[in-house]
């Protein structure tokens, strides 16, 4: 048999089309004929034998018999229904539409699959696995998946194409690492040939483009207008975006975990791929997929959804600069609780069954796969390829096992039971409380939990006595934990709204090993200018270049403030290049649908005024050039309008941002925004003695 790597899979008429790339790097096109069944419950008091009978009657209609399958995740009870063939795959919506208009039919189930995910299913593989196969003349005859905890992905060669964002008039090339191979700038025709050419010559298994659909068009009807027809070959297009995020490594866990084709994968959100993997589970156990969205609901009384809906445990942070904290984390916290604590759409509620449950069988196949790469992750340098494809793969997978909880109660969920995503957070409350009272037991003053991490502090604490508080904690929960982090100083935030309020999820601070972390602040988020992140962080290593938490005060503060002033005076005298205050921003809508005009549709109308085309998804860049104009078109530019202009960007609106970033550094010692205002005005002889 031959091996190598399934590249995709695409449904046509009454084949299924593979292309796989064999271990000598060539990819090989396989047929195998493909004949999709859904299933149709009959009313009451109709014979199912009456019924498959007359839906034999259809000429698409390959075979349709009488079998018994699950009627629920219970599987208390099979129910005899119609399995219906068609033909083809096209026909397959046809038959289920006029299956649909007789009197004789109830119900139709496992009808919303895509074909080729539903021939994914068939065969139990995903594209970008390895496999082995044999085949004759043209035809497939055997596909077996070969289970693999490869780090490295699949050797498929991928390019990325900055294209098609409009009028095409100008594109650009790069490899798989993020290397430019070419550019080009002209009229449309020009750019396209150009383009088909590179592709011709690099000859790439996966294009990533920000518009996966326009771009696959595009270069196929201009291809048939040189009259060289199709392209030559199998080609994947998909999802800039997702490519960017998750690398190839991470965009093959989210294929194995849902069983789609890989422009899915990077296409459909988490919920969707868990919702594919829920039916695919489903599907091989014999158990109907209902076409109708949402599971079942329980009548509840006010008390008890005031002791079961009460969400996930958050205790406030105690606001203020922390010394030697310990940070222990429960290690995939939801996914655990449902894999050790059997919690499953039909193990929980009045009906509940009494055996290991539907969720926490697959769940627990991916946690461990996750952990598995999680941990191999620590074993290479990090920045390196190694380290770089274990992380991917392990986020990937974190996305889909988090979803998994929260998708267990959502309303589109074929199977949703909401007491599932109840219990699962009184299961996460009650644990975090229990680890709350062993730490104090040990003599640990806990200074902030969040769902399903602790920051716990003692003075004379060290490492070890960390790591044992984990394990002891372990050991009470029966949830793994760790000792995640070790500050050597915490600063935990107020409500960027409201200094006078708590905030969950925002702190920054200097861990043991010199290392900074933050969560929550401007230096973590997308729209904040390159300048304002760097002066951030500068402000953070220079308070915290100290012994203790005097120095901090004393010493920390001074140098920090100086640098804030530092950058407000490179900002006011225009000394900043443009390229370091450019904001990025996503489009969340299409400019069209937004009813006001924020900065960054503002600069998406800029581009359309030009002939562009900005979509939902596309990350927009701007510059303030005069925030205050009545006319928002005056306001903003976008960066790819302004890159020769002369035009000085909004120095006060940039000295403005940059007060609000060290605002949120500094609040927690009384530096408020209006005293920074205030004492950045040069008649203040220094920012310490406004505040004081």
């Amino acid at each position: 048999m031959q091996r190598g790597w399934l590249l995709d899979v695409e449904v046509d008429g009454p084949h299924a089309v593979l292309w796989l790339k064999t271990e000598e790097g060539e990819v090989v096109d396989l047929r195998e004929r493909f004949t999709p069944s859904f299933y149709i419950r009959p009313r009451r008091g109709i014979d199912a034998e009456d019924l498959a009978s007359l839906l034999q009657s259809h000429p698409a209609v390959r075979e349709a018999r009488p079998v018994e399958r699950y009627a629920s995740l219970e599987m208390r009870r099979r129910v005899e229904v119609v399995e219906v063939t068609v033909d083809s795959a096209r026909e397959l919506r046809k038959v289920a539409s006029w299956a649909r208009s007789l009197e004789e039919v109830k119900e139709l189930y496992d009808i919303d699959l895509p074909s080729e995910v539903r021939y994914l299913y068939l065969k139990g593989v995903a594209p970008t696995m390895e496999v082995k196969w044999r085949a004759k003349g043209g035809v497939l005859q055997e596909l077996h998946p070969i289970d693999s905890l490869d780090v490295e992905p699949p050797p498929f060669k991928t390019l990325v194409l900055d294209a098609f964002r409009g009028q095409l008039h100008k594109g650009s090339i790069y490899d798989g690492e993020g290397r430019l191979i070419g550019k080009v700038e002209g009229g449309e025709e020009e750019v396209l040939s150009w383009l088909c050419g590179v592709i011709d010559d690099e000859d790439p298994d996966i294009i990533a483009c920000r518009d996966p659909r326009a771009a696959a068009e595009s270069l196929e009807r201009w291809r048939r207008q040189l009259g060289g027809g199709a392209e030559p070959r199998c080609r994947v297009y998909v999802k800039l975006d997702s490519y960017m995020e998750f690398g190839l490594a991470g965009l093959s866990e989210r294929c194995i975990f849902a069983l789609v084709p890989l422009d899915l994968a990077a296409e459909w959100a988490p919920g969707r791929l868990v919702d594919s993997r829920q039916s695919y589970e489903a599907w091989r156990r014999g158990i109907l997929l209902p076409e109708k969205r949402g599971g079942g609901g329980y009548v509840s009384t006010a008390l008890d959804l005031l002791n079961r809906d009460r969400g996930g445990l958050v205790l406030s942070p105690k606001v203020g600069l922390h010394e030697n904290v310990g940070v222990l984390d429960f290690e995939s916290m939801f996914p655990n609780i449902i894999v050790r604590r059997n919690v499953s759409y039909e193990t929980v509620g009045p009906d509940a069954v009494d055996r290991p449950g539907f969720l926490g069988a697959f769940t627990k196949r991916f946690l461990e796969r996750r952990l598995y790469f999680k941990h191999l992750r620590e074993r290479y340098p990090e920045g390196s390829r190694e380290w770089q494809w274990c992380e991917q793969r392990q986020q990937a997978l974190k996305i889909c096992l988090v979803c998994i909880y929260g998708y267990s109660g959502c309303p589109v969920n074929r199977f949703a039971n909401v007491r599932v995503f109840q219990e699962i957070n009184r299961i996460a409350r009650e644990t975090l409380v229990k680890s709350m009272s062993v730490a104090r037991r040990r003599g640990f003053e806990v200074v902030y939990g969040d769902s399903d991490s602790l920051f716990v502090k003692r003075p004379d604490a060290s490492g070890e006595d960390y790591e044992a508080l984990a394990q002891e904690i372990e050991a009470a929960t029966g949830l793994p934990i760790k000792f995640e982090r070790h500050f050597k100083f915490l600063v935990l935030l107020p409500r960027s709204s409201d200094p006078h309020m708590k905030a969950a999820r925002r702190y920054y601070g200097l861990l043991t090993d010199g290392r900074l972390f933050y969560r929550g602040i401007e230096l973590r988020r997308r729209d904040t200018p390159p300048y304002i992140k760097r002066m951030q962080e500068d402000m953070m290593r220079l308070l915290f270049n100290a012994e203790g938490i005097e120095e901090v005060l004393s010493r920390g503060l001074p140098r920090a403030l100086d640098r804030l002033r530092e950058a407000c005076r490179e900002l006011r005298i225009g000394r900043v290049k443009r390229e370091e205050l450019r904001i990025r921003k996503r489009l969340w809508r299409e400019p069209r649908d937004y009813r006001g005009r924020p900065p960054h549709v503002t600069a998406a109308r800029q581009l359309e005024m030009k002939g562009a085309k900005p979509q939902q998804g596309d990350l927009v860049e701007y510059v303030y050039l005069d925030a205050d104009n009545r006319n928002p078109y005056l306001r903003v530019a976008n960066t790819e309008l302004v890159e020769h202009s002369r035009r000085s960007y909004d120095r006060e609106k940039y000295v403005e941002l940059a007060i609000d970033a060290a605002e949120t550094l500094l609040a927690p010692f009384g530096y408020t925004k209006e005293k920074l205002l205030k004492a950045l005005d040069p008649r203040v002889s220094s920012l310490e003695e406004e505040v004081g």
